[in-house]
C-alpha cells in the first residue's frame, strides 16, 4: 500500500518537478562542492608551505648571524610558544645523521628515523613520513644551511584533514537539510503554480462522467501564462456550451418546422393511395407532395449552406462582379413582386465592382430584399443606396415595415430564428443567417438599425477589391 502511494505521488508533474529540481539541486551542490574543496585543501596546503618555507628562512638567517647553537635555542622557544602549532626540526650533518631533533610528545607514532635513510641529495625535496597508527602524514622540507649543516622543518596534515572533514560533514549535513527543505517547498510551490492544470484536468473528468459542459476551472487571479489557460479554456467551454446549446435548440427547431411540411407531404401520399383510380386527384397530390418536398430539400440545403459558410469550408465561385447590375436586377424582381401591394422601390446606385461569388451574393441581398417587401405595409416606399466610402462598398436597404424590437434584434441572425410577435408571415427563420453567412464568407459585415413601428436599416459592407 505504501509503495503504491508513492507510485502514485510519483505520477503527479507538481512531485516530479520536485524531484527533477531536488536533483538539479544535489547535481549541482555537488560540484559546488568539489570545486569548493579542492580550492580549500589547496589554499591549505599552500598556507602551510608558505608558514614552513618562511620557518626555515628565518632559521636559514639565524644561522648565517649567530650560528647553530641560536637556531637550536630558537626553535626550542617556539616550539614551547607555538604548542598549538606543533612542528618538528631537525638538525643533520653533510652525511644526514641527525645532530639534533625536536618534535611533539603526540608525534612518537611518525617514523622520523626513516629521515636519516634518505639520500642527502633528495634532501632538498619535500618528504612525506607515515603514520604507523593513523591517515595522518608529516610534510617535511629541508634547507642548506652550510656544507656542513641541513636543517628540517616538518608540519602535520592532521590539522587540516581533520578541518577538511568538518568541512565535509558540514556540507553533508547542510546538504541534506537544504535538500529536504528545497524537495518540501519545490513540491508545496509547484503544486500551487500547478493548481489550474489540476483544476483542469479535475474539470475534464467531470464534464467526461457527465456531459455538463457548464462547468469551470477556478481562476485564482494571478497575471501568469497558467491563469491566462485557464481564462482562454473557460472561454472555450462557454463557447462549447453555448454551441452545444444551439445545435440542439436547432435540431429541435428544425424536427418541429420539418414536422408541418413532412405531414402534408405524407397526407397527400395517402390521399392519393386512397383513392388510386381518380387519376386527376392523384395528380395533384403528387403535385403538392413535390412541393413540400422542395420546401424541405430547401431548408435543409439552406441550413447545410449557413454551416459551410461559418466553418469556412463553403465554396465560393468568385469572379470580377458587376454589383450595380446585379443589385439593379434584384429591384427589378421585386418591383414587380410588390406591385400588387403598391409597394415602390428606389435605388440610387454608383458603379461599383467586386471579387465575389454572384449566386451567394444574390441569395444574400436577394433575403434582405425579399423580408423587406414582405414586412413592408402597402403604399409603402423601400430605398436602397449603393455607393463607395473609403474604397468600401456599403449597400444600405431601408424599409417602412413595423420594424424589429431591441429584445430581438440580437437574435435575428441565428438560424431559425423567429420573433416571437410575427405569427402572421411565412418563414423559415434562416433567411439573415444565411446573409450573415455569405457576407462574413466575403469578408464582409452586416448590420441592422431598428424601431419598431417605422420600419428597418441593413447596411452591408464590402471592400472595393475583395
Amino acid at each position: 500500500m505504501y509503495l503504491k502511494r508513492i507510485k502514485n505521488s510519483f505520477k503527479k508533474i507538481h512531485f516530479r518537478l520536485a524531484v527533477i529540481f531536488s536533483l538539479i539541486f544535489i547535481l549541482s551542490s555537488g560540484i559546488l562542492f568539489a570545486f569548493s574543496f579542492l580550492f580549500l585543501y589547496n589554499s591549505m596546503n599552500n598556507s602551510e608551505e608558505d608558514e614552513t618555507k618562511r620557518r626555515l628562512l628565518n632559521y636559514w638567517a639565524l644561522f648565517q648571524s649567530n650560528g647553530i647553537d641560536m637556531v637550536i635555542r630558537e626553535i626550542d622557544k617556539e616550539s614551547f610558544l607555538y604548542s598549538d602549532q606543533p612542528f618538528f626540526a631537525r638538525i643533520a650533518n653533510k652525511e644526514n645523521i641527525t645532530l639534533f631533533l625536536r618534535y611533539p610528545d603526540a608525534w612518537s607514532e611518525y617514523l622520523l628515523e626513516e629521515l636519516e635513510e634518505i639520500q642527502v641529495k633528495d634532501l632538498e625535496n619535500t618528504i612525506v613520513i607515515k603514520s604507523g597508527n593513523s591517515e595522518n602524514e608529516l610534510k617535511a622540507y629541508t634547507v642548506h644551511l652550510s656544507e656542513d649543516y641541513y636543517l628540517q622543518i616538518g608540519i602535520s596534515t592532521a590539522r587540516s584533514t581533520h578541518l577538511l572533514l568538518l568541512y565535509k560533514r558540514n556540507f553533508v549535513f547542510l546538504l541534506l537539510g537544504l535538500l529536504i527543505l528545497g524537495f518540501g517547498a519545490g513540491a508545496f510551490f509547484s503544486g500551487r503554480f500547478l493548481s489550474p492544470v489540476r483544476s483542469l484536468n479535475s474539470t475534464l473528468k467531470d464534464i467526461i462522467a457527465t456531459g455538463d459542459f457548464s462547468k469551470r476551472i477556478t481562476e485564482r487571479g494571478v497575471d501568469d501564462d497558467l491563469e491566462e489557460i485557464s481564462i482562454l479554456f473557460n472561454q472555450m467551454l462557454k463557447r462549447t456550451e453555448t454551441l452545444i446549446f444551439q445545435m440542439k435548440n436547432n435540431l429541435d427547431i428544425v424536427a418541429h418546422d420539418l414536422r408541418t411540411p413532412i405531414t402534408i407531404f405524407r397526407g397527400y401520399a395517402e390521399q392519393a393511395i386512397r383513392d388510386p383510380g381518380n387519376f386527376q386527384a392523384t395528380g395533384e397530390a403528387l403535385s403538392a407532395s413535390l412541393e413540400q418536398s422542395e420546401k424541405i430539400i430547401s431548408m435543409l440545403n439552406i441550413i447545410m449552406d449557413i454551416s459551410e459558410a461559418e466553418s469556412g469550408t463553403l465554396k465560393l465561385k468568385k469572379e470580377n462582379l458587376d454589383l450595380e447590375q446585379l443589385v439593379k436586377s434584384l429591384v427589378e424582381m421585386y418591383t414587380f413582386i410588390g406591385e400588387e401591394r403598391r409597394i415602390t422601390i428606389n435605388l440610387n446606385s454608383v458603379k461599383c465592382r467586386i471579387n465575389a461569388d454572384p449566386v451567394r451574393i444574390r441569395q444574400a441581398i436577394g433575403n434582405i430584399l425579399d423580408n423587406a417587401v414582405k414586412y413592408s405595409p402597402n403604399n409603402s416606399i423601400i430605398n436602397i443606396d449603393l455607393k463607395i466610402i473609403d474604397q468600401q462598398i456599403i449597400l444600405i436597404i431601408q424599409d417602412k415595415g413595423f420594424g424589429i424590437s431591441k429584445e430581438d434584434i440580437p437574435f435575428i441572425w441565428d438560424r431559425l430564428y423567429r420573433s416571437p410577435g410575427v405569427t402572421n408571415i411565412s418563414g423559415s427563420g434562416l433567411g439573415l443567417s444565411l446573409v450573415k453567412a455569405i457576407v462574413t464568407a466575403h469578408k464582409g459585415s452586416v448590420n441592422v438599425e431598428s424601431t419598431p413601428g417605422t420600419g428597418s436599416v441593413f447596411t452591408i459592407r464590402f471592400q472595393e477589391k475583395n
